[in-house]
């Protein structure tokens, strides 16, 4: 009994020695940077926002609200579903509740709208009772992120202006989410679009631009020259009339400066529900669109809205630019097939098969009927 009890003992040391290396092997491990499943979940990591502050989030990030109106949409194509957001501004419901997006995303319904009003404010109350593990703020709203912050809510921010600031905003996105790869994918369709587009360029150089004017809303809003929508335009080989106008996005003119500029093409945008139809037939007190050469030969169009306003900087620009390269110049993207693209890329970046019926809503081809896209 004696020599038996002696040699448990013996096993007994050498099975605690052994769980006592495994779990020095372990610690060395996760002090190398490999993290156990336990620190995965409940762990945090750091990640850099556009404003090159460094913002600790949790490793697992699964409540996100949104400030920028487009970004919601971002958030929903990196991640590949909308049950992660919380919160999204208010305009961006107002585009959700009429577009395709309510079809492929419908939890997105059930995101808190009310956080946040139409000129960027945060209700902090509001905010807090969402619970978010990150919030989504724009480049300027650093006092935001300070009161935030004094809730214990981290803030990353983003800017708004190039394309390059959206793939860096996508980029973000991704690392937020731990979805780089399909961050990476979006990211790259951007670039390949802009190669494609930078092939045009030798053929555009011949051509005609056509006068654009690019119109908000009733009220003359119009894209300035320092907004993303006359990149647009001149990358698709058109020029802003409004390019002299001073403004980060859109401001206000009068009928006399449009008749002035006399567009050759008005592109109408989706913030608001303003119709080709609307200016062909006077409808606006005040103003008079007969005499604009648009309007005679009927070359006003509704811009195309997919999970989001196409007006905007989003994951669709790149298809933006190239339907506005069929507007104004037809002969030199005969071998761009625009709604084969389209279904192409909600397959690939939505995992949704576009029937032609949606197509048609995408492209408000019902809107512009003289438009062969």
């Amino acid at each position: 009994m004696m020599e038996q009890s002696k040699k448990w003992r013996h096993y007994l040391t050498l099975l605690v020695v052994a769980l006592l290396m495994l779990s020095l092997v372990g610690c060395q491990a996760s002090g190398n940077g490999a993290k156990t499943s336990a620190e995965q979940t409940y762990g945090t990591r750091i990640v850099t926002d556009l404003v090159g502050n460094q913002v600790t989030i949790k490793a697992n990030v699964e409540r996100i609200a949104v400030v920028p109106i487009p970004w919601a949409t971002i958030v929903y194509a990196v991640d590949g579903s909308g049950k992660k957001i919380v919160g999204m501004h208010p305009s961006a419901m107002k585009a959700y509740q009429k577009n395709i997006l309510k079809v492929m995303a419908p939890e997105m319904a059930n995101a808190n709208s009310t956080f946040v009003d139409n000129n960027f404010n945060v209700n902090y109350e509001e905010v807090a009772k969402l619970k978010p593990d990150v919030v989504v703020i724009w480049d300027y709203q650093s006092e935001v992120g300070k009161k935030l912050a004094e809730l214990g809510i981290p803030s990353v921010a983003i800017k708004y202006g190039t394309l390059e600031d959206v793939q860096n905003g996508i980029k973000l996105v991704g690392e937020i989410l731990n979805k780089q790869d399909r961050a990476a994918a979006l990211i790259k369709y951007q670039q390949d679009t802009n190669s494609y587009l930078k092939s045009k360029e030798s053929a555009l150089a011949g051509k005609d631009k056509p006068k654009t004017l690019y119109l908000r809303d009733e009220q003359l809003q119009v894209a300035t020259g320092e907004s993303v929508n006359k990149i647009m335009i001149d990358t698709a080989g058109g020029v802003n009339v409004a390019d002299e106008v001073n403004g980060d996005n859109w401001k206000k003119v009068t009928m006399e400066q449009v008749i002035a500029w006399n567009p050759q093409v008005i592109i109408l945008s989706n913030f608001s529900d303003i119709l080709p139809e609307d200016l062909y037939k006077n409808k606006f007190s005040g103003q008079d669109w007969s005499k604009i050469d648009a309007v005679k030969n009927k070359r006003v169009y509704k811009a195309p809205m997919g999970i989001y306003r196409w007006d905007a900087p989003c994951v669709e620009t790149p298809l933006m630019i190239k339907w506005l390269g069929k507007v104004f110049h037809p002969d030199v993207f005969t071998d761009y097939d625009m709604r084969a693209d389209l279904k192409s890329f909600y397959q690939t970046y939505f995992n949704h098969k576009l029937t032609d019926p949606e197509l048609d809503q995408i492209l408000n081809s019902k809107l512009n009927p003289d438009l062969k896209i």
